[in-house]
């Protein structure tokens, strides 16, 4: 077992592998043109723009009639411009397979600037599915009781799917005949059945973005807690920048010089940790007046408090999901020290992260990892989700009864269904009696680190879990209207129903956009068969 790398010329793709005991990721790029760096090429022509006064036709003439080195050009210019403003005109486009879906979940989270695509679970066959292993070096014991808790999710799948789609096709009169009702009702099928799948199987995606944004993505993922972010970031750079070896198969790396200052980030783990110490006993007595123990998916709409207010609602999040919905108040002194923390550590080169961010109206509530996966795709909105941080207290995440830690598709609120809801109920329930006898052996063995990583890939789709979204009124009126049509998924369909309720229960100005959308129903049988 080791790395291969790849290079497809024909294809206009190059591609590395890296096969272990316990993973099997691959990267590829999806080369503009396999003979020459056009993304280089790009930014090279953008920064010679900028500072000439001659046409663009001019300035690429001297590149492809001159034979000019975009690449070598560039360095020079990396003198007087500094990095970012330069990659940042060079895009790069990969491909990255055999990820755990929560790995998935963090690169759009942590991304707002890329465009791309992750396979749906629609599409995926779950008979045989691979998903994320422990490494041979855990104990026989150890691996076998987290194997088993995956297989039993998955089995709860297969069992339940037939089940669930005999149930919705006589719920919602589905004619046989018909292929388009036939056809919506295998879809939504599988958007209520997913609910039962663990976040460590593995999918796939593809993004473009910037040499600059790829540069900071695996500083970042070399300074994760989590040991899947630190091989792909290894894989990555290896690919991005090309090796002696992957050279001799003429393969170009688009944009190798721009891949720079990639060693691993731990400003923002460090001074998150950091601050969360330094407001330690605030966030402990927050935390003792914690939200009843429930999975409350009550969404609260409000104009945002001030950036800093925001902040110290965030760190309360990570101390504890469950905790009130009020930020601490922080002490003059407390705002002193947090300040020199910060600012000591992050500028222009390093930014805060998530937890540092903020906007105009904030929507807060609880949904299942389903939801945020769709709705974490949008880049407009600024978006806190404590469990996709290194730095979420998971004990006290996990610090509710099994049937209080998860929700349903909204479908299985149907009278009709309740037996079929409790079928579902029960075996999450069961599911989550097993994960946390798990995470209990699982912290007299392995790292706090690993044992918080590996119990994130057990965690079910319907996992409910606290986020916090910032949208200004443009953001929020694209998304709402977006992702209340017919044809998506119930579940975030419905959540972002509530949200323009709730705004329109915040101000009249939002009265006129309620009552142009349809209500978002999920009882009714139009919708069901809708998937325009």
């Amino acid at each position: 077992m080791g790395k291969t790398f790849s290079f497809h010329p024909d294809l206009h793709i190059a591609s590395l592998e890296k096969k272990t005991c316990w993973h099997n990721l691959k990267v590829h790029c999806l080369l503009q043109d396999p003979s020459q760096k056009q993304p280089s090429i790009n930014a090279y022509l953008g920064a010679r723009y900028s500072r000439s006064a001659d046409s663009v036709l001019d300035i690429a003439r001297e590149i492809m009639q001159k034979g000019t080195d975009a690449a070598k050009r560039l360095e020079s210019i990396f003198q007087n411009y500094g990095h970012k403003s330069v990659g940042d005109m060079a895009d790069v486009f990969v491909c990255i397979e055999n990820v755990p879906m929560i790995t998935a979940m963090k690169l759009f989270y942590r991304n707002p600037v890329l465009a791309g695509q992750e396979r749906s679970t629609r599409y995926q066959n779950f008979e045989k599915p691979a998903f994320i292993k422990l490494p041979h070096s855990v104990s026989v014991e150890l691996k076998q009781g987290y194997e088993t808790i995956i297989q039993k999710q998955l089995q709860d799948y297969r069992e339940l799917m037939p089940i669930t789609e005999t149930a919705l096709r006589k719920l919602f009169k589905i004619s046989s005949k018909n292929k388009q009702e036939s056809s919506a009702s295998q879809a939504r099928t599988f958007d209520t059945v997913r609910y039962l799948l663990p976040m460590g199987l593995q999918t796939s995606l593809g993004f473009v973005m910037s040499a600059r944004n790829w540069a900071e993505l695996i500083a970042l993922l070399h300074g994760s807690d989590m040991s899947i972010d630190r091989e792909l970031a290894k894989l990555l750079y290896e690919l991005l920048v090309g090796t002696d070896e992957s050279k001799k198969t003429g393969y170009i790396p688009e944009a190798d010089g721009l891949i720079r200052h990639t060693d691993a980030n731990y400003h923002q783990k460090n001074s998150t940790e950091a601050a969360l110490k330094i407001l330690q006993k605030k966030l402990a007595a927050l935390s003792a007046r914690k939200l009843k123990a429930t999975a409350n998916q009550t969404v609260i709409v409000k104009d945002a408090d001030s950036a800093l207010n925001n902040f110290a609602r965030h760190l309360a999040m990570l101390n504890n999901p469950l905790v009130t919905q009020k930020a601490p108040r922080l002490t003059e002194a407390q705002l002193k020290k947090l300040g020199q923390l910060i600012f000591a550590d992050h500028n222009h080169h390093c930014q805060i992260g998530p937890v540092g961010q903020s906007g105009a109206i904030v929507i807060e509530g609880m949904a299942d990892f389903g939801i945020l996966k769709d709705l974490n795709r949008h880049r407009s909105l600024e978006r806190f989700v404590p469990i996709w941080h290194d730095q979420v207290n998971l004990t006290a995440e996990l610090n509710r009864p099994n049937e209080n830690c998860f929700f349903l598709c909204p479908y299985l609120e149907h009278r009709q269904l309740a037996e079929l809801r409790a079928d579902f109920s029960a075996r999450l329930s069961d599911t989550y009696s097993l994960i946390k006898k798990w995470r209990q052996a699982a912290k007299k063995e392995l790292s706090p680190e690993l044992t918080t990583e590996y119990t994130k890939y057990l965690l079910p789709h319907a996992h409910a879990t606290s986020y916090r979204f910032y949208g200004s009124i443009d953001d929020l009126q694209y998304l709402i209207h977006l992702r209340t049509r017919p044809g998506g998924h119930i579940a975030y369909r419905s959540v972002t129903y509530t949200w323009l309720k709730k705004l329109a229960g915040l101000s009249p100005f939002w009265q006129a956009m309620l009552e142009k959308i349809p209500t978002v129903n999920a009882f009714s049988r139009e919708q069901f068969v809708d998937r325009s």
